[in-house]
């Protein structure tokens, strides 16, 4: 199997691989644009695709038809001020896809895509099971990554 890789899109902080039936597409530091772009090629609800853009949102299970949304909030800690502060995870799962959306703040997250944007074994291994798989792999990593912090 090979990956398709899409190049972020013309004026969108959006970048998608597609491996067997399986599409992930990230998004950091989501905008209106990026949102509307959601609304235009998926069905999913104008509110959830608010949330994804709301600095405060609660986290969440919203279960449709077709696809979940979630709403997750991870500790970062920062360093230079030695600061922890919660950093939203919004995510869309479908058969076939899944979609997250956040600040880039969640290393494991920024790690984990660019792993599968490079790495033949890393996409077989995380996407060859479907979305739900995916998406559990990218919790592991984080809440992993959460542990030394709380």
């Amino acid at each position: 199997m090979t990956a398709r890789q899409v190049k972020k899109k013309e004026g969108l902080n959006l970048e998608s691989i597609t491996y067997g039936d399986l599409t992930w597409v990230n998004i950091e530091h989501p905008t209106e644009k990026e949102t509307e772009y959601l609304a235009q090629n998926y069905s999913f609800h104008p509110l959830d695709l608010d949330d994804c853009l709301s600095r405060i949102q609660r986290p969440k299970i919203d279960e449709y038809k077709d696809y979940l949304f979630l709403v997750f909030h991870f500790p970062v800690f920062y360093k230079e001020t030695r600061v922890t502060a919660s950093s939203q995870l919004s995510v869309f799962i479908g058969q076939g896809y899944l979609i997250t959306l956040h600040k880039g703040e969640l290393k494991p997250l920024v790690k984990l895509f660019k792993e599968c944007q490079i790495d033949e074994e890393a996409r077989q291994e995380h996407f060859g099971q479907g979305s739900s798989y995916l998406l559990y792999r990218i919790i592991d990593r984080l809440v992993a990554y959460c542990l030394p912090i709380l």
